[in-house]
């Protein structure tokens, strides 16, 4: 799954501000895959399927649209809600700067194919997700509207109505989810996946395939020890920031020495075979993890289930 996280910086503090939900399409059901696939993990028995997201997102902007319509937004009545539209971004110019991490499970083991990374660097979730999901710019009432998340003497209100707790996506969020933002639940099957990854990169295993990658790297002119240096990139920090600055059309994209590492990388990983022994490392975990949570992943399941339900039962009543 696919999930758009936006980050505002304002001055010298990072902090998240919203998480917007909404996965580009898989290659396959990962529930039919077998088990040496490397897009097959246990968890994934738990996790909302594509087919589930798809009704989400449109019964989300299904009824946010008709919440911002109530908020005197008419002109969005001809809005295209299906495929849902991805999570709002703040409009640049209003004075907070912006980033966006999209993270994908299709990248749990990093870059992998030496085209995409030569396109796009350690850019290719973003990169996908832009690819399945264009974006609309949003004016900034209608984006405080949406999300509801202000910043310093944004207004709380719109065209003389109070804007919704988290916005009209807020509010929509809460209607399919029983009340709740799923936003201030922990989602189990995200925590044990994170968990996994970090129990699995202390495996012996894993801790090999980043030697053989490592050395495969070095002779490419590389010091990285393991693809998550090369990843966060500490040497192309000064690059990346002129480049940035530049304010040029391609500031925000990556950098020539970005693409080039990125290369490397998944060369490396096809030559020394990483990703398939790092994906069994990690089956492995997850399904010891499965059978410890097994509960608490099955009442995440039934929460999903219930969501879409009553998602359908929204569609069904336009």
């Amino acid at each position: 799954m696919r999930r758009s996280l936006p980050l505002v910086l304002l001055a010298a503090c990072l902090a998240l501000t919203a998480c917007g939900p909404g996965p580009g399409p898989r290659a396959a059901d990962p529930r039919s895959l077998p088990s040496g696939d490397p897009r097959y993990r246990p968890l994934d028995a738990y996790d909302t399927t594509d087919a589930e997201a798809a009704v989400l997102g449109e019964a989300r902007w299904t009824l946010a649209k008709e919440c911002m319509r109530g908020l005197g937004f008419d002109s969005l009545r001809k809005l295209k809600v299906r495929p849902a539209p991805p999570w709002p971004r703040r409009p640049a110019g209003t004075g907070v700067l912006t980033l966006e991490v999209v993270v994908s499970d299709e990248f749990r083991y990093g870059v992998q194919d030496p085209e995409q990374a030569a396109a796009h660097g350690y850019r290719s979730p973003a990169a996908e997700d832009a690819r399945h999901r264009p974006r609309r710019q949003w004016t900034l009432p209608e984006y405080l509207a949406l999300t509801g998340d202000f910043v310093g003497d944004d207004p709380r209100t719109v065209h003389g109505h109070p804007i919704p707790a988290r916005g009209c996506l807020g509010q929509a969020e809460r209607r399919l989810h029983g009340g709740v933002d799923p936003r201030d639940r922990t989602d189990p099957v995200r925590t044990l996946s994170d968990r996994a990854l970090r129990e699995a990169r202390q495996d012996p295993a894993w801790k090999s395939a980043d030697r053989a990658w490592s050395a495969c790297m070095r002779a490419a002119g590389y010091g990285y020890a393991t693809p998550q240096d090369a990843q966060e990139g500490r040497d192309r920090r000064e690059a990346e920031l002129k480049q940035r600055l530049s304010g040029g059309p391609d500031a925000d994209g990556p950098t020539g020495q970005e693409k080039r590492a990125a290369t490397a990388d998944a060369r490396c990983k096809q030559r020394t075979g990483y990703v398939r022994a790092v994906h069994a490392v990690d089956v492995r975990v997850q399904a010891r993890l499965v059978a410890g949570h097994r509960g608490e992943l099955e009442r995440q399941r039934a929460r999903v289930r219930e969501a879409v339900r009553t998602a359908r039962a929204v569609l069904e009543s336009r």
